[in-house]
């Protein structure tokens, strides 16, 4: 069963990035005839690069007005900025070179300086800055999925953080210590879409889409959902050969 989760299988993960670029720009564009801006949490990982490298070429990039949309971080590897694993510096070497968005439009975690406590309350801050006086809602969390069911440096086995950003230490993939959104967050998004790609992820998937979204002991995949519900799934054929036909 899916549980209110719709799935798109491609044939390769070119196609999935090609789909998920066509969806995001038809869903800002709805977003911003209907708000001032467009908000989106970003995750990192090879997959979602694809999708940002994609966005910064024809037709994607002339398709929007960019000046309209703020990137916000799903969650971050508390390394420097310059860092190979920091998701900012993926961002920046991807969507902000390739596209017309200026640097304030990007809302990066902080991670120097301070303590990552400190850090996650400075964020949590600037996204209540950035929504004031409405809660804090985005247009869209785009998310991944490890072959363990984490999303963002949300974990299984971990109780569920409180607040709007949590610090994530010891996590059991490297670097241990991050910055996260907590599912509390998540699920305030307007939209929810995760891309799976991978032979690894096959028998995650299947269990996620067998469990009601919001199970207490559901693996953090499954527990994300967006506020009407529902959550996309776009993944490759690899990732989805475990799901029934129908899912």
């Amino acid at each position: 069963m899916s549980h209110g989760r719709e799935l798109f299988v491609a044939g390769s993960a070119d196609d999935l990035a090609r789909e998920a670029a066509s969806r995001l720009v038809e869903l800002a564009t709805q977003a911003l005839r209907e708000r001032a801006r467009f908000t989106v949490a970003l995750s990192g990982g090879s997959t979602p690069r694809r999708l940002y490298q994609l966005l910064t070429q024809p037709p994607y990039r002339q398709a929007l007005d960019w000046s309209r949309v703020h990137l916000f971080l799903a969650d971050e590897r508390f390394v420097p900025p310059a860092d190979a694993e920091s998701t900012a510096r993926l961002v920046r070497e991807t969507l902000l070179a390739g596209l017309p968005i200026a640097a304030e439009q990007f809302h990066a975690m902080p991670t120097e300086g301070e303590s990552p406590e400190t850090c996650a309350t400075a964020y949590a801050e600037e996204l209540a800055r950035f929504f004031r006086p409405d809660p804090i809602v985005l247009d869209l969390a785009l998310l991944g999925m490890g072959p363990d069911g984490h999303t963002a440096s949300l974990f299984p086995g971990r109780p569920e953080p409180a607040g709007a950003v949590s610090v994530v230490r010891d996590s059991p993939k490297p670097p241990p210590t991050r910055l996260t959104l907590t599912a509390a967050t998540l699920n305030r998004s307007r939209a929810v879409w995760f891309l799976v790609t991978g032979t690894d992820k096959a028998a995650t998937l299947r269990t996620v889409f067998e469990t009601p979204p919001g199970a207490p002991a559901a693996l953090p995949a499954a527990r994300i959902r967006a506020a009407e519900g529902g959550s996309l799934w776009l993944t490759d054929r690899e990732a989805a050969a475990q799901l029934p036909a129908g899912s």
